[in-house]
């Protein structure tokens, strides 16, 4: 029988994607996964295993290891390279690579973060080793998809996209099961989530940027749901969303490739810019 700590890590490591630390909100997002998209589970579930042992291996923190720390980026990795590869044993040795190369990069970003010289590093393992992968995998395509009329069907998908763009998911019901999973664990960020994604929505128009697929929405959800963690109401966040919606624009008028560089660059504007440590940091 898997060791129940082991298992809790595993599931913590996919809700700390959305800085979570709950394992009901992980097992739902992993039901998302398995809903909308099972080959990225399972590379995803691949890279967070072999982080959770390349971080064991390495002497990380027992404690990092359980609250899934050293598995949500390689998450993230499994999921990427599986969306570009399929699920081969060729993409899955990646995958494995990947993660293992994300563990000494985080373990040196929560070093620095605890000794109050750095910001949080949140997704940064997995922009870098993802943005290696695009480059040497797949040409940056810089065409705009056809985008549908703007009727209340297409922008509630597009809405629920704008959150599950943040795992690669195209599947709308699939994306309102990752809505529910941060919702069990915090209502709040639920909120924060949402507005992140509206709010990229409803510029993405204005911008002349595509809307439909969600990808115009989940760097401001994220850059909401982050910087929410820090008391000090609505200012801080919103600052954070337009941030990342205008990063995400400069980005694709200079035909850059995105993943997650709008959400920490805007992050670490807003955390530049107030000086209190978080209640939590993930």
């Amino acid at each position: 029988m898997p060791d129940p700590s082991q298992l809790r890590a595993v599931l913590h490591a996919f809700a700390q994607i959305f800085l979570q630390r709950h394992a009901g909100c992980g097992a739902l997002i992993m039901l998302a996964l398995a809903s909308g998209a099972p080959a990225q589970l399972a590379g995803a579930l691949c890279g967070v295993l072999v982080a959770h042992g390349g971080a064991s291996w390495l002497g990380c923190s027992a404690a990092d290891r359980n609250d899934g720390l050293y598995g949500y980026n390689a998450a993230l990795l499994g999921a990427l390279l599986v969306d570009l590869l399929g699920l081969t044993g060729t993409s899955l040795a990646l995958v494995g690579v990947a993660a293992l190369a994300s563990c000494p990069l985080q373990a040196w970003l929560l070093a620095r973060l605890r000794c109050g010289d750095g910001l949080p590093g949140f997704t940064l393992p997995f922009m870098l080793i993802g943005l290696l992968a695009l480059l040497c995998i797949a040409p940056v395509s810089v065409s705009s998809p056809d985008v549908p009329a703007p009727d209340a069907t297409t922008l509630r998908d597009a809405w629920l996209l704008g959150i599950g763009q943040v795992v690669f998911l195209d599947a709308p019901l699939a994306a309102a099961c990752l809505l529910v999973a941060v919702a069990l664990a915090s209502l709040r960020d639920a909120f924060w989530l949402l507005t992140g994604s509206a709010l990229g929505l409803l510029l993405a128009g204005p911008l002349g940027a595509p809307w439909s697929d969600g990808l115009a929405g989940f760097n401001p959800a994220l850059a909401a749901l982050a910087l929410a963690q820090w008391r000090g109401g609505w200012r801080l966040p919103l600052l954070g969303m337009l941030a990342a919606v205008a990063i995400w624009r400069a980005c694709i008028e200079l035909g850059l490739p995105t993943l997650t560089l709008p959400f920490l660059l805007a992050t670490w504007l807003g955390l530049t810019l107030r000086a209190p440590r978080p209640d939590r940091v993930e």
